[in-house]
């Protein structure tokens, strides 16, 4: 299904939650990511629960740290 993930139109498979998009964007990452769906800001505790659906618009926010 086509969702559109940081302003990149994208394939990903049908039933993916954010937490298994996030795990597959960053594998090695464990926190200071934000995520967005539809203009919606989706916090951490519902990642696993929030299903993306055909034609979301999703922003993924990957904290940097330095200066």
């Amino acid at each position: 299904m086509k969702v559109t993930i940081n302003d990149e139109v994208k394939d990903i498979t049908a039933g993916k939650s954010v937490s298994e998009l996030v795990a597959e964007i960053y594998p090695d990452k464990k926190g200071g990511i934000a995520v967005a769906v539809n203009d919606k800001i989706v916090r951490k505790p519902d990642w696993e629960a929030h299903i993306i659906n055909e034609g979301d618009s999703i922003v993924i926010i990957n904290a940097a740290y330095g200066g």
